[in-house]
């Protein structure tokens, strides 16, 4: 039976936008270590999500099933699944966990306590806990669909130097490298509901998915507008800012050109300060001598045009994406 993935992950957005604000910030900025943290974090749990992708790629058991990765529902109560594997019988939903190190888990109060193999201690809230309320929040909404169906929660261990030294009695953990197996396996319950209905409420689901905007950061993360860098930086020397000759940027470290480099800027722009810009913020964001060229530039199809004279501004739709870890 051919695997059906109605929702495929795709690469968090935010992360682009979190690699533009380092890029743009003093490297000696108090905030660098916080961006740094959060980019590693946002990467591995990313890097552990794909991971359970990549070993499912050969997921094919004997039951119809639906398969939706990276799940962002917003009802009355909003939260992510990070994997959903839908059936007639019931909903499983993976919750996966990429946290180097040795691993405890805690009661009373429950916690997960992370030691990193250089010693360094953290505390986070508990996977176990989080699958739990994520299960609560998802059969709410089943029943707000008109469905009847069981629904199951797992938390996911993406690689096997996670050492897990501790866990509650009667919990159940995954590794990553044992679901295809466990899903195989699985005890099914008695199914509740036909196969047509299980490709409606995928699509229902599907239809309840909204992802989540987290631009622009630099405001929500205390940051100031003027301590945002300005400029167009080299796509290939990151750091490096580049220079504008005619119609073209000149990167005066590894001598490359390019007639657009300036769409990547403004993409920042939007991601890092405001989701619209005016022409004059436009020339003295790319560093522009004339309001003329900062205007020609914003002529461009990927902007749309809202107003008219001083009061103009544009805007590009910005494909976002989410990520709570």
């Amino acid at each position: 039976m051919a695997k059906i993935i109605i929702k495929h992950r795709k690469r968090p957005a935010v992360i682009a936008g979190f690699q533009a604000l380092a890029k743009r910030l003093p490297l000696s900025h108090l905030k660098q270590e916080v961006i740094k943290e959060r980019l590693n974090s946002i990467n591995a749990g990313f890097g552990g999500e794909e991971r359970l992708d990549h070993l499912m790629k050969y997921f094919d058991p004997d039951y119809p099933h639906l398969i939706i990765q990276d799940l962002p529902i917003s009802t009355n109560v909003d939260f992510q699944v990070d994997t959903l594997l839908l059936t007639q019988s019931c909903a499983i939903l993976l919750e996966v966990k990429n946290l180097s190190g040795r691993l405890r888990f805690t009661v009373n109060p429950s916690a997960l306590h992370q030691t990193k193999a250089s010693g360094e201690e953290k505390g986070y809230q508990s996977p176990l806990v989080q699958a739990e309320v994520i299960k609560w929040k998802f059969e709410n909404v089943l029943t707000s669909l008109g469905f009847d169906l069981p629904v199951q929660a797992y938390v996911v261990i993406a690689y096997p130097n996670q050492i897990v030294v501790d866990s509650p009695p009667g919990s159940v953990i995954w590794s990553a490298d044992e679901v295809m197996i466990r899903l195989h396996n699985f005890n099914m319950p008695p199914e509740k509901i036909s196969e047509v209905e299980m490709q409606q409420l995928g699509q229902r689901l599907l239809n309840l998915s909204s992802e989540f905007n987290p631009f622009p950061l630099a405001a929500k993360h205390g940051i100031s507008t003027s301590e945002i860098g300005t400029g167009v930086y080299c796509p290939d020397c990151k750091t490096i800012k580049m220079e504008r000759c005619k119609r073209s940027w000149h990167c005066p470290a590894c001598k490359l050109k390019s007639s657009d480099a300036h769409h990547e800027a403004i993409s920042e722009w939007f991601m890092l300060i405001k989701p619209s810009i005016s022409a004059a913020e436009c020339k003295k964001f790319l560093e522009l001598e004339h309001l003329s060229k900062a205007r020609n530039i914003l002529k461009n199809p990927l902007y749309k045009r809202v107003g008219n004279n001083k009061m103009r501004r544009y805007y590009r739709e910005m494909h976002v994406g989410i990520h709570k870890k």
